[in-house]
């Protein structure tokens, strides 16, 4: 079992030093309705809530992406900057958390702040009514980019990916251990009747 958890936290550890280092800003944005919409009974609330479920949703679209990569010049497909954008609607509420991830630091931290300001913008664009000046909803930053921090393997924090090896490594230690002790207990072959009338003789 100790041999499992040695060689499976060994074998992550190697791999997390070849895996190349990434980067991971958080912030939040709360969706505001400054529009018509506010003049509702509930003052716009229940709009802003199901907006948020859908922005949530639309954070990662390439047009975002595109965007914020023409702004800093980056060398990257809209798809593959699309794919480190990741946003969820905590349930119940109008906040969208966002968290955004780069191959260095300030590059994380440079391109949080940039989809931020397109982020918002889109939204913008995609909430005037024609004739208004105010938009029906906006984005509003609650938390800006924080400071990043290199935090992730595959996705997940590196503690866990460690956690994970050594319980991996653990029941695969002990399943060996219960198999190589099962059949050395197993009772062996019983000889032959006239085998030990032979050594008898």
């Amino acid at each position: 079992m100790v041999w499992g958890v040695l060689v499976a936290v060994g074998a992550a550890t190697v791999l997390l030093i070849l895996q190349p280092p990434m980067y991971q800003s958080h912030s939040t944005v709360f969706v505001r309705t400054p529009g018509d919409v506010s003049r509702v009974v509930d003052g716009g609330d229940t709009y802003a809530r199901e907006r948020a479920i859908t922005y949530a949703r639309v954070a990662g679209s390439t047009n975002v992406s595109a965007r914020v990569i023409a702004d800093l010049g980056l060398d990257l497909d809209p798809a593959t900057l699309s794919s480190r954008i990741k946003a969820k609607n905590p349930p119940g509420t109008a906040l969208i958390d966002i968290s955004g991830s780069a191959p260095s630091a300030a590059e994380a931290l440079q391109t949080a702040t940039v989809f931020l300001y397109e982020y918002a913008a889109m939204v913008r664009t995609l909430e005037l009514v024609p004739g208004s000046l105010v938009p029906r909803a906006e984005l509003v930053v609650v938390d800006p980019p924080g400071q990043p921090t290199r935090a992730i393997a595959w996705g997940i924090p590196v503690p866990i990916v460690l956690l994970s090896a050594a319980l991996l490594g653990l029941v695969t230690g002990a399943t060996v251990a219960a198999v190589r002790s099962a059949l050395e207990d197993s009772p062996r072959e019983l000889p032959d009747a006239s085998d030990i009338t032979k050594a008898a003789r």
